[in-house]
């Protein structure tokens, strides 16, 4: 690796900089569509770490400027190519192939080629670029480089672990043998009706050449005009495949961005997912897989299970979560809404991010950085879930699937998993799924008869200002004598607990809040 090399892609990584700035600076929607073009291209022209960076826009930016990235890009030639191929396969090209094409697109660590093996068998080869790993190793020396700043800085990201997390996924990433044995893995052990895991060759990978059975279908944006029950079915296959994954095979494909999955029928006009690149994967152990199933089991069912003691088998800081402890169990109400509900979830209704503030406010950096930086692909393969079952625009009951998913006995085993024992320094208000409040109480009696009384979902109470009439909350607060700030802070810190909140007088009017 010279030091010429490092700083062109050093070069890359500022322009790049720019542009996102200005991409985030223009207002104007012409301006936007130019700028997000410009900073597609980039992405493109530098493959590697940062047109990954690039398909993860892709992946949630749902316009097209970016759509290049996941449909694939400009291709190296083919003559480019065969040197690399040849030397990985030890042979000339035509004593393996009878044909082998220009590559359609290209992705960030290599291009497809379809071609056709001498016994007939069609097949696609993905060939490595020749100098890319010095272009990521360039990049990851970068990486290695950038400061914790704000939030990262601010609440004790653990930046090193993060940087080698990544460090150890783009070396994995770039042998195409241990992408080729998980390939494998994950279609032996992840059996779902509707999905096709393409067959390795394994006789002719290697580190740089990986070499499956020929895939076909469309992209997402095509399947998502299918018939509601193709899309329901596929939609299906989709959500058993990364609760089968998570928890069956403890492999979880960690790239779902739009190009790595093809959609199309078999030959039985069955609708038929086809998942591919199995480069980027999660691996979790039996015992956080245990922790996971228990912690959502343990909260739909209000169990007497710590959250906080689940989250530390996960691998989560548990000193870090001390302090936020009483937050937890109301925090798994919103984390894990869709398997608390019976019927299908709709994704558009669950406001994920604005409740997860509602909660914790600023301390909801405190939580993200206290979780393992390995954590990180598996919360994007949800991200990713969530992102294709809204485009297909198709609701599913997530717990029914779960339990289609794992069965009976793997959540049994969960549920009597014995959590590791945690030590705090300090005291803290470690709650229990059954302490937690459920119904949020408001009762208004004038002249001591009952005029109105209101129950509902206790996490209500994290929005109390804005439940209150704004003539009554204007009174409560020119009365000095609650203050709801502190309040909301209370339970933050302590938990949403059976109490009494308040009581207000007012003339001849009083309100009366409470959980319980």
């Amino acid at each position: 690796m010279t030091i010429v090399k490092t700083a062109k892609r050093a070069l890359q990584f500022f322009r790049i900089g720019l542009a996102a700035k200005k991409l985030q600076r223009t207002q104007d929607e012409t301006e936007r569509l130019l700028a997000k073009k410009a900073l597609s291209g980039l992405f493109a022209d530098a493959r590697g770490i940062t047109m990954k960076v690039g398909q993860l826009f892709a992946g949630t930016d749902g316009e097209t400027p970016f759509q290049e990235l996941v449909e694939g890009i400009e291709p190296l030639p083919l003559k480019a190519m065969i040197p690399q191929l040849e030397r990985e396969l030890g042979q000339k090209t035509k004593s393996v192939f009878r044909s082998i094409e220009s590559a359609i697109a290209a992705a960030s660590l290599g291009q497809v080629h379809l071609a056709e093996l001498k016994n007939g068998d069609k097949v696609a080869v993905k060939i490595r670029y020749p100098d890319i790993a010095d272009a990521v190793d360039a990049e990851l020396r970068l990486v290695g480089l950038m400061p914790g700043v704000g939030p990262v800085n601010r609440w004790g990201f653990d930046l090193d672990a993060y940087k080698k997390s990544l460090r150890d996924n783009m070396h994995r990433e770039l042998d195409y043998r241990s992408e080729a044995q998980r390939q494998e893995y994950f279609g032996r052990t992840v059996q779902v009706p509707g999905l096709k895991v393409p067959k390795v060759y394994r006789e002719l990978c290697s580190e740089r050449v990986l070499v499956q059975s020929r895939a076909e279908g469309v992209l997402i944006d095509k399947a998502s005009s299918w018939s509601e029950q193709d899309r329901l079915a596929i939609g299906q296959t989709l959500v058993l495949t990364l609760f089968k994954s998570l928890f069956i095979a403890g492999e979880v494909h960690g790239d779902p961005h739009p190009g790595n999955i093809f959609y199309g029928h078999d030959e039985y006009g069955q609708p038929q997912v086809t998942l591919l690149d199995y480069g980027c994967t999660i691996s979790l152990a039996e015992p956080r897989r245990l922790a996971l199933l228990k912690l959502i089991v343990g909260c739909r069912e209000r169990s007497a299970i710590k959250p906080l003691d689940c989250f530390a088998a996960l691998g989560f800081d548990s000193k870090k979560l001390s302090p936020i402890s009483g937050s937890l169990p109301a925090l798994c109400q919103i984390l894990f809404r869709p398997f608390l509900i019976n019927h299908p979830f709709n994704s558009e209704q669950w406001q994920l991010g604005q409740s997860f503030n509602d909660l914790l406010g600023d301390y909801r950096w405190w939580f993200r950085s206290a979780g393992p930086s390995d954590l990180f692909l598996l919360m994007r393969a949800f991200q990713g879930l969530i992102q294709q079952l809204q485009q297909l625009e198709v609701n599913l009951p997530w717990w029914t699937l779960l339990q289609q998913a794992v069965g009976q006995e793997l959540i049994r085993q969960a549920m009597a998993y014995e959590l590791p024992t945690i030590e705090l320094e300090q005291a803290a208000q470690v709650l229990r799924f059954d302490q937690q409040a459920t119904v949020l109480g408001v009762r208004v009696s004038e002249d001591g008869e009952q005029r109105v009384a209101i129950k509902m979902p206790a996490e209500a109470v994290l929005d109390l200002e804005h439940l209150i009439p704004e003539d009554v909350l204007e009174r409560i607060i020119a009365a000095g004598k609650i203050d709801l700030k502190q309040l909301g802070d209370s339970l933050r810190a302590n938990g949403i607990i059976p109490q009494q909140l308040f009581v207000f007088e007012d003339g001849k009017k009083t309100y009366k809040v409470w959980l319980e």
